[in-house]
C-alpha cells in the first residue's frame, strides 16, 4: 500500500513538471492524471489479490496435509492457521476438521483458553465426534479440570465402548485422583471387553499393575 501511494505522488510530481514545460492544457493534466492514477491502483489491486490467493491457496493445501498428518501442523506457522481457520469458520462453522485443526493449534500455541473455547465449540455442532471428545479431555487433563475430563471420557465411554484409548485415559485420571476402586472396576471391565485380545489383557494387567 505504502509503495502504491509513493508511486501516485511521483506521477503527480512529473505530470505536474511536465504541464508547466510543455504548457499542455489543464484537461489534458487532469485526463493524465486520472489515468495513471487509475491504472497504478488496477495494477496494485490484482497484485495484491494475486499474491493474496496464491497465499490462502497454499495454506490451504497445508491445511489439508495436516488433516491427513497432524504432525505437519510443526511446519506451518501457528498464528497464520489461526487467524486463516477463525475466518473461514465463520463462513463455514459446521467443519469439523478445521474446528479440531484450530484447537490443535492454540493448545500448541499455548493459547488455552481459545483451545478450550473451540473444542466446546466443535462439540456444539458435533457432540458425538470420537476425536473432539478425546482431545478435549486431555486438555482438561492437562489442565488439571480431572472432573470435567472424567465427565468426557464416561460420556465417550458410552459412544465407543471398546476403544481403549478413551478407557485407559479414564483409568489413569482415576488412579491419579485416587479413585482406585472406581479405577480397578474400569480395569476389569475393559479385560472383559477386550478378553479374545490376550496379549493386549496382559499389556493392561501391567500397565496398571494388576495381578
Amino acid at each position: 500500500m505504502l509503495l502504491f501511494f509513493v508511486i501516485i505522488l511521483a506521477l503527480i510530481f512529473f505530470t505536474s513538471f511536465y504541464l508547466k514545460r510543455y504548457d499542455m492544457s489543464f484537461a489534458k493534466f487532469i485526463f493524465l492524471f486520472f489515468f495513471f492514477f487509475i491504472s497504478t491502483g488496477v495494477i496494485y489491486y490484482k497484485k495484491g489479490n494475486l499474491e493474496s490467493f496464491t497465499f490462502e491457496n497454499n495454506l490451504v493445501a497445508n491445511i489439508e496435509n495436516v488433516i491427513k498428518d497432524p504432525e505437519e501442523l510443526k511446519k506451518i506457522d501457528p498464528e497464520l492457521i489461526i487467524l486463516f481457520l477463525e475466518k473461514k469458520l465463520e463462513d463455514n462453522p459446521k467443519d469439523i476438521n478445521g474446528w479440531l485443526i484450530l484447537a490443535r493449534t492454540c493448545v500448541i500455541s499455548g493459547y488455552v483458553q481459545k483451545a478450550d473455547m473451540y473444542y466446546k465449540t466443535a462439540l456444539s455442532y458435533y457432540p458425538q465426534n470420537k476425536n473432539a471428545l478425546v482431545e478435549y479431555s486431555i486438555l482438561k487433563k492437562n489442565t488439571n479440570q480431572t472432573k470435567s475430563a472424567v465427565k468426557l471420557l464416561s460420556f465417550s465411554k458410552k459412544l465407543y465402548p471398546e476403544d481403549k484409548k478413551i478407557r485407559e485415559l479414564l483409568i489413569e485420571i482415576l488412579i491419579t485422583n485416587k479413585k482406585v476402586t472406581t479405577a480397578i472396576k474400569e480395569i476389569n471391565e475393559l479385560i472383559e471387553i477386550k478378553k479374545d485380545d490376550q496379549d493386549y489383557v496382559e499389556y493392561v494387567k501391567e500397565k496398571f499393575k494388576l495381578r
